[in-house]
């Protein structure tokens, strides 16, 4: 009898073993604790004690969330493809939904926080870990519709963490080597 719910499971499987493969043949530099302090975005050393601020990179995938100078959060997310990209720029999280429906695409958008008045938002999606890896390594074209997806157990985490007024900073880090 076929299961979805098995073959997403084997799927998932096979991606992690994929992923191991990947970063094995690469010497494993991408997990180096060296190199990471030194390319993750923060408030700087003049960070008010307990201040909240959320940094997604949208050309890393990645999501930080500081409160002062400690990094609290760092997740691999999911941002927008081309035509529908997640704008930079300098935002605050004015509106919260536990349980949210996408009134345009009909999706459920678990634990949505809402940064932009036409409705990017911070929120829970399935596959984001896979999506997010191949949105960075792969092809942009399996990105969002413009949000910033995680996957729901760290959408529920960042919700949890980040009150209304939250600042999120939208960065294209296009750093050089």
């Amino acid at each position: 009898m076929f299961s979805f719910h098995r073959v997403e499971d084997v799927l998932i499987k096979a991606f992690n073993i994929l992923i191991f493969i990947v970063f094995t043949l690469s010497g494993g530099s991408a997990f180096c604790a060296e190199e990471a302090v030194e390319e993750k975005p923060g408030p700087g050393p003049g960070a008010a004690p307990g201040s909240k601020v959320i940094y997604v990179m949208t050309d890393e995938q990645r999501l930080y969330a500081w409160e002062g100078n400690k990094l609290v959060y760092e997740f691999d997310v999911v941002t927008g493809r081309p035509g529908k990209e997640t704008e930079e720029g300098v935002f605050t999280i004015f509106r919260k939904h536990e349980d949210y429906t996408s009134k345009t695409y009909g999706s459920d958008m678990p634990f949505t926080m809402f940064f932009t008045e036409d409705g990017k938002a911070i929120h829970g999606t399935q596959w984001a870990t896979v999506r997010s890896f191949l949105h960075a390594y792969v092809t942009e074209h399996v990105g969002s519709q413009g949000c910033v997806g995680l996957a729901k157990e760290e959408a529920e985490m960042m919700f949890n963490w980040a009150p209304k007024g939250t600042r999120v900073v939208v960065v294209a880090d296009e750093r050089e080597g």
